[in-house]
C-alpha cells in the first residue's frame, strides 16, 4: 500500500455499509511515516514466532488523503479492510476502527496460536471511499502493494542434535501487552532463573524453574507492569544472557 494510485482501478458506486468493529491494538505513530502521503502499512516483516505459541501483534495503517486517477486528483473520504489474507493457521485479525481516514493512524491486530510453521506473505484487501459530486462512493477493492510477512517456526527452532549449548530463543510477541513467551534451550539438566527489569534497573519480577535437556519457556504476565522498555537476564549454573522486550499498553 505505498503507493494506493498504482492500483487503484474503476470506480464503482455502491451503498456504504459499513459494521462497527474493533480492536486493542495500538498504530506506531512513531516508526510508520507516510512520506509523500501515498498511504503506508508497517511494518513490512511482523516479529516471528513459533507453532503453538500465544501471539499477538499489530500493523499500522496509514490511509492517503487523495490519488491520481486519470490524471484528476482524487479525495478519498476513508479506506475500509475488507479482509487479510494468508494467515497462518490459528491467527486471526481485527481492526481498530471500522473506517480508515486520512491522516489518521489504525491498526490491525494480528493475534491467536499459529499451528503451522512457514512463511506467510500477508494479502491486505481494501475499499476505499470518495467523494465524488459531494457524494461518497466506493471505489474498487484493492489489495496493498507492499509485502506484509509473518514467519512461523517449528516447536522449538533449534535441532537439539546440532546444538550442544544453551541458547535463549527470540521473545514472543515482542512487543507484547499481558504476556510473553521467553524460550530456551538446555542440552543438560539444568536450574534456570528469570529476572526482569525497569530502565531505571529495579527488579521487576524473578522465577526459576528445573529444566530438563531442551526447549523450555517462561511464560511472563506483564500485566502488572507500565508501558515501556523492560530488560531480562537468563541466568543458567554456567553464565547469563540478557535481551529486552517492549510493554506496548
Amino acid at each position: 500500500m505505498k503507493n494506493f494510485a498504482r492500483i487503484l482501478a474503476i470506480l464503482s458506486i455502491s451503498v456504504i455499509v459499513v459494521a462497527e468493529t474493533s480492536a486493542q491494538c495500538t498504530p506506531d505513530t512513531v516508526n510508520c511515516i507516510d512520506t509523500g502521503n501515498p498511504g503506508q502499512i508497517c511494518p513490512s516483516v511482523l516479529p516471528e514466532v513459533t507453532v503453538n505459541i500465544p501471539y499477538d501483534e499489530s500493523i499500522t495503517v496509514l490511509a492517503p488523503a487523495t490519488f491520481d486517477y486519470l490524471g484528476n486528483i482524487i479525495n478519498i473520504a476513508y479506506i475500509v479492510v475488507d479482509s487479510v489474507n494468508n494467515l497462518p493457521p490459528g491467527i486471526e485479525y481485527i481492526s481498530s476502527a471500522s473506517r480508515f481516514y486520512p491522516d489518521s493512524a489504525y491498526c490491525i491486530q494480528i493475534f491467536g496460536t499459529p499451528t503451522q510453521a512457514g512463511e506467510y506473505p500477508l494479502s491486505i484487501y481494501v475499499t476505499p471511499y470518495i467523494t465524488y459530486l459531494n457524494t461518497i462512493i466506493a471505489a474498487t477493492q484493492m489489495a496493498d502493494d507492499t509485502s506484509v510477512v509473518m514467519t512461523v517456526h517449528g516447536t522449538s527452532g533449534i535441532d537439539p542434535f546440532q546444538v550442544q549449548e544453551f541458547k535463549v530463543l527470540p521473545t514472543v510477541p515482542n512487543p507484547f501487552t499481558d504476556i510473553t513467551m521467553l524460550g530456551f534451550f538446555t542440552p543438560f539438566d539444568d536450574r534456570i532463573e528469570l529476572k526482569v527489569y525497569n530502565i531505571l534497573g529495579e527488579l521487576m519480577h524473578e522465577e526459576m524453574q528445573g529444566a530438563s535437556p531442551g526447549t523450555h519457556f517462561f511464560q511472563f504476565d506483564g500485566n502488572a507492569l507500565l508501558p515501556g522498555t523492560y530488560f531480562y537476564r537468563v541466568t543458567n549454573s554456567k553464565k547469563f544472557y540478557t535481551g529486552k522486550f517492549i510493554k506496548s499498553r
